[in-house]
């Protein structure tokens, strides 16, 4: 070989070795940062133990002083025993710890034994069957991979290290056996070697990231949803606190509404029905008067937006004195929605509008037949509710001056609930009452107009 090509082998030689330095210095490296990785840590062991064998190559070849004062074919188990490791832990081999502590100690005993003898034949033939040896444990290593990896490049990485292990043999064999010069193999093996295997490591700890990332993105999207459920259920629970203590509250006041006032007045109906006929007004006004607590106090019952609750009380209240006037009661309420936005003061409301209604026909109209209706209907292209109360008296001109305040409360209340009420008479046709009540009402509608009304 000419010096010039002499020379440009032992550059690369050099430029090989100082590159597996770095790949060594850079796993160490990254290895403290990421102590659980310990794939890091096999590059490191490997990068080190390559530098040395090369280091070692490059003496015996040119007797330079950095020669190690040990032999190449010493140098020979580690590599093997490092480089071996890092194949497994790279294609995610399941190897017993019993093979891996075996292996162990036999690299140790081989390397030992290469002080004394590195000079026998015999020492020299070893350190190649025990390169034969690590290719057969590399293809096991190669039927015991499991999935961590793809599988193109568990393939690239099986042929790159099969190479570089024949690289190793190749130079050990012309530098021992047949004490050749030419160029060196196993450095530049070592290099695409152990560079191939850097590349890998790095693309499998950027997946890992890259998928506890994205885990941790889903982790929070879950968070996020969890304490949206859990507000959600705060909520709802809070809100069943209320109604339930709006339900103990609204029985409270019926009970002593019930053993209060209205025990009062059925004793004052009872002792002024006893004084006879010259109490007949005191009898009508506290029968009236009854009669509008007991309609009172089914407004606080929870009728869950039902209108046909409503109008099937009223009716229950008003038709034994609807009886006793000789007014028959026709039935006609249809199975309607229920309104969400009905609850006990709008009920009342309601209640006082039709309850105003039926007073009017019982003591005014001389009618014999009240009619009860509810059906879905439009206004105006909004849905809602029909409620009609129509008799067939006598009625009255709808245009005169109206006496007393009971059509303006009627108008006040219907204005509160956001409905329209219509009353619709005529001289000897009777009258009739409708409320339209929407299904959706419109936001800040204030009741306390109705409540005005009231008093």
């Amino acid at each position: 070989m000419s010096p010039v090509a002499e020379d440009l082998g032992q550059l690369g030689h050099l430029l090989a070795t100082d590159t597996l330095a770095v790949i060594a210095a850079i796993a160490l490296m990254s290895w403290l940062l990421r102590r659980r990785e310990n794939v890091l840590a096999w590059l490191c062991c490997a990068g080190v133990a390559w530098c040395l064998f090369n280091l070692e190559g490059l003496a015996e070849i040119e007797a330079r002083p950095f020669g190690l004062p040990v032999n190449r074919i010493a140098l020979l188990y580690p590599l093997l025993f490092t480089t071996l490791g890092l194949a497994a832990s790279l294609v995610g081999a399941s190897l017993p710890r019993g093979l891996v502590v075996a292996m162990a100690l036999g690299c140790l005993g081989l390397g030992a034994a290469a002080f004394p003898f590195h000079g026998l034949e015999i020492m020299r033939i070893a350190g190649l069957a025990t390169i034969g040896v690590s290719l057969l444990i590399l293809g096991f290593f190669a039927t015991r991979a499991e999935a961590q990896i793809g599988a193109p490049e568990k393939l690239a990485l099986v042929i790159l290290y099969a190479l570089g292990l024949g690289a190793v043999g190749f130079d050990l064999y012309a530098g021992t056996i047949r004490s050749g010069h030419g160029t060196r193999l196993a450095p530049y093996a070592g290099v695409v070697l152990l560079g191939f295997s850097g590349f890998v490591i790095l693309r499998h700890i950027l997946a890992n990231a890259e998928a506890r990332e994205r885990l941790n993105q889903t982790l929070g999207q879950r968070i996020e949803t969890t304490k949206a459920n859990l507000l959600a259920s705060e909520s709802a629970r809070h809100a069943l606190e209320i109604a339930h203590a709006v339900k103990l509250e609204r029985e409270r006041l019926m009970r002593e509404i019930h053993d209060g006032i209205g025990s009062s007045l059925v004793a004052a109906l009872a002792s002024a029905e006893r004084q006879g006929k010259e109490s007949t007004t005191a009898v009508v006004a506290l029968k009236g008067a009854l009669t509008d607590l007991r309609v009172a106090v089914d407004s606080l019952e929870p009728v869950e937006g039902n209108v046909a609750t409503l109008l099937a009380s009223l009716r229950y209240r008003y038709e034994p004195e609807l009886r006793k006037s000789g007014i028959a009661v026709k039935w006609m309420v249809e199975d309607v929605p229920e309104l969400d936005w009905l609850d006990a003061p709008s009920a009342l409301h309601v209640l006082r509008i039709l309850q105003e209604s039926v007073s009017n026909t019982m003591g005014h109209s001389k009618a014999t037949q009240l009619t009860f209706k509810c059906k879905m209907a439009l206004l105006q292209g909004r849905p809602g509710l029909r409620v009609e109360i129509a008799d067939n008296g006598s009625g009255f001109d709808i245009n005169a001056p109206a006496i007393g305040r009971g059509r303006r409360n009627m108008v006040q209340r219907a204005e509160a609930l956001g409905a329209t009420l219509d009353i619709l008479s005529k001289q000897g046709e009777g009258t009739a009452t409708i409320l339209w009540l929407p299904l959706v009402r419109r936001h800040g509608l204030n009741l306390e107009e109705g409540q005005a009304a009231e008093q």
